[in-house]
């Protein structure tokens, strides 16, 4: 019973996340990865001098060409997240029922994932594809530090063996700061904890060892990074310039100094409160884990004090690690409360997670009618060309509104002289909510009608401001 439940509730967040990604919109340069970009990018060799994100690449192209890829990625790269930050606490101790707090009180925190970090995530593919998969080997790596700290029984079979070895390579390209935190990670292991592993994990060990360096090479090997270091790549740079958009840059340029002020002091407190906390614990898996996801939090961010350009996609991974701390100390510390935490703390993931999906659908379809009526005025002749607007952007990339979208309009929009006039997200949802139960004999008769009724909106509109 206890097995089905678990089963049953992470199938449930697959199926929430899935529907995120199947029904978000294309933003940017996602336009572009799904179209001819993406067509050319690896048949053409672009991928030897873009850079080495080689699979994160892969992931985007293909969820971009295929919603059913979309919905597959963030099915599962969440939901492994949340499953791996169980797991994590499970080999700190095991919960005496069934658990999954953690899994739950991880789940609401994604879904509360500030909005400014959550747009460039699970609202934007190419953001997705490259920063939330990244997160998942480090957490990998830990839960495999602490199954084997003084554990010298484990055994580990020569398949399962080798698949390790291929993820330690494969997790080397999504986000260049988490390979260099991989790395990083494995050589501190190795370096301080290997006399505490039984000799069947330190093959294993050795073998991240040499995967993870292996994958970093092959990774900052492409000749984008040699642009870079010369200082000849137009987007990227490696400079400490307060003129660059490096960490502080864009804090500086992104919140203003208030808000950096509450959020210095509040990661500050935690940081001292985990550390504080973690040294009375008796429990060494425990300070293990606590240790490093705080320095992991604060080593992930370090390249991007001189590396540019940095966005909020990029605190992405710290975040994470910040979660995890809090919601597996506090599943140890509320252990006894388990069988009431649980139900209480999924109930409010689902509601999160259902309300999420609603967006998810909304934006999609404002995507999908903004490409259709875009396409029926490419045949329409007359002066002005008008975009539908989303009803926000607070879970969405838009990098510019949809009128002033060049990649958009670049794929979209036939004349590009016309003028560019946005329509009102609750004027154009009118419109099509008036024609909705009409018969239409063909798809252009119905985006005919619905054209007619953006006009008369339009026309009242002028009307009124005249």
């Amino acid at each position: 019973m206890t097995r089905t439940a678990k089963v049953s509730f992470y199938f449930v967040l697959f199926i929430i996340f899935g529907l995120i990604g199947m029904w978000m919109p294309l933003l940017g340069d996602d336009l572009h990865w799904g179209t001819y970009f993406g067509s050319n990018y690896f048949p053409h060799g672009i991928f030897t001098y873009y850079d080495g994100r080689y699979l994160g690449d892969f992931l985007v192209i293909t969820m971009t060409k295929l919603k059913p890829v979309a919905f597959m990625a963030y099915g599962i790269f969440p939901t492994t997240i949340i499953y791996l930050i169980q797991r994590i606490r499970e080999q700190i101790s095991l919960p005496k029922s069934i658990g999954l707090v953690s899994a739950s009180l991880t789940t609401i925190f994604i879904f509360l994932t500030p909005k400014v970090i959550f747009k460039q995530i699970l609202g934007w593919h190419a953001g997705f594809a490259n920063y939330l998969p990244s997160v998942v080997f480090p957490l990998f790596f830990l839960y495999l530090v602490l199954k084997n700290y003084d554990n010298k029984n484990v055994h580990y079979y020569r398949t399962s063996t080798i698949l390790i070895f291929f993820a330690s390579v494969a997790a080397q390209f999504f986000a260049e700061h988490v390979t260099l935190l991989n790395c990083f990670n494995v050589l501190i292991v190795w370096l301080f904890l290997r006399s505490h592993f039984g000799d069947h994990f330190k093959r294993v060990l050795n073998l991240i060892l040499a995967g993870n360096f292996l994958g970093a090479i092959l990774m900052f090997i492409n000749g984008a990074y040699i642009k870079i270091l010369i200082g000849s790549d137009a987007y990227r740079s490696v400079s400490g310039s307060s003129s660059q958009d490096t960490f502080f840059h864009y804090m500086k340029i992104t919140f203003t100094p208030k808000h950096l002020i509450i959020m210095g002091i509040a990661i500050l407190i935690f940081s001292i409160a985990t550390i504080l906390y973690t040294r009375t614990l008796k429990n060494t898996k425990q300070k293990i884990a606590n240790y490093a996801l705080l320095l992991s939090a604060y080593v992930v961010i370090a390249p991007f004090m001189v590396v540019s350009p940095f966005g909020a996609r990029c605190m992405f991974a710290s975040y994470m690690f910040f979660v995890a701390i809090f919601t597996i100390n506090l599943d140890l510390l509320l252990s006894s409360y388990q069988k009431y935490l649980f139900p209480l703390f999924t109930l409010i993931a689902l509601v999160l997670g259902v309300r999420m999906d609603y967006i998810s659908h909304d934006y999609g379809k404002t995507f999908d009618m903004q490409i259709q009526y875009s396409q029926y005025q490419n045949n329409v002749t007359r002066d002005s060309q008008y975009f539908l607007q989303y009803k926000d952007t607070d879970y969405i990339w838009l990098t510019a509104p949809i009128q002033n979208d060049n990649n958009f309009s670049e794929l979209y929009v036939k004349n590009k002289k016309r003028n560019m006039i946005p329509i009102n997200y609750y004027d154009w949802t009118d419109a099509a909510r008036k024609i909705k139960n009409n018969k239409y004999q063909t798809h252009d008769e119905y985006m005919k009608a619905f054209d007619k009724q953006i006009l008369e909106k339009v026309n009242l509109i002028q009307a009124k401001e005249k």
